[in-house]
């Protein structure tokens, strides 16, 4: 399986050099988020296996508040990316539990380096828990979640509501989620939403617009976005048709 890599950089030239190095040693680069809000969102839809981070990016939120955010929600690996170096710096970022640091400028040879490892590291400390989890009940834990899903598509769901409907920890709850279903749990979400609008635009009766809020869509353009990533029409081709 292609290891997949969400780079969160501001400087575009540096994000691409960085992408060109990574692709070229058989990543899969799943995006490149500029800010801190663009990387939450893409995390939760892509779940990458690995998150290079910069610490100074612009927006609302540094790198390092994004890490947190990152840890309190997922298990994934963060390797920083930083051309900054002070003590004040260097203690917050540590307390986010990175995999390891890449510091600009660097040499293809170091960030091949630092990200084999870290991969390699976070998988040797997930062991106990893919034990854990291989040794689960699987779908059969799962199938309360699915029916929720499945009755409250027309609702906000959070992944975090999820988890603590069935005890577990919503890193924990993602990783077993993401082994039983083969996609993240953000990820089905959509898929059975694209889903019921399928069905509903069949029904001819009601506008896109509303058929995207009776799925839990916010907008038309929000159907219209997700509808074509899955299906490759738009939810109006798909009815013409």
């Amino acid at each position: 399986m292609v290891t997949k890599i969400l780079i969160v950089e501001d400087e575009r030239l540096v994000a691409q050099h960085i992408a060109q190095l990574l692709k070229s040693d058989g990543y899969e680069i799943c995006v490149i988020a500029s800010d801190g809000a663009t990387a939450l969102k893409k995390i939760a839809e892509f779940y990458p296996d690995l998150v290079l981070l910069d610490i100074r990016i612009k927006g609302e939120i540094d790198g390092i508040e994004v890490a947190e955010r990152i840890k309190s929600l997922y298990s994934i690996p963060i390797v920083y990316l930083t051309a900054f170096s002070d003590g004040e710096t260097l203690e917050r970022a540590q307390k986010t539990n990175p995999q390891g640091y890449v510091i600009k400028p660097f040499r293809r040879e170091q960030l091949l380096s630092t990200v084999a490892i870290a991969i390699a590291n976070h998988q040797q400390q997930r062991k106990p828990e893919e034990d854990t989890l291989s040794t689960s009940t699987g779908h059969y834990r799962l199938q309360p979640t699915l029916d929720y899903i499945e009755e409250h598509l027309d609702q906000g769901i959070t992944v975090e509501f999820l988890a603590g409907a069935i005890g577990m920890s919503t890193a924990y709850f993602c990783r077993f989620f993401q082994k039983e279903m083969g996609c993240s749990p953000y990820q089905f979400i959509i898929q059975q939403r694209v889903e019921r609008a399928k069905a509903i635009l069949l029904e001819r009766e009601l506008s896109i617009s509303e058929v995207a809020l009776r799925c839990g869509f916010s907008s038309h353009s929000q159907l219209n976005h997700h509808f074509r990533n899955l299906l490759g029409i738009t939810p109006k081709e798909y009815r013409s048709r």
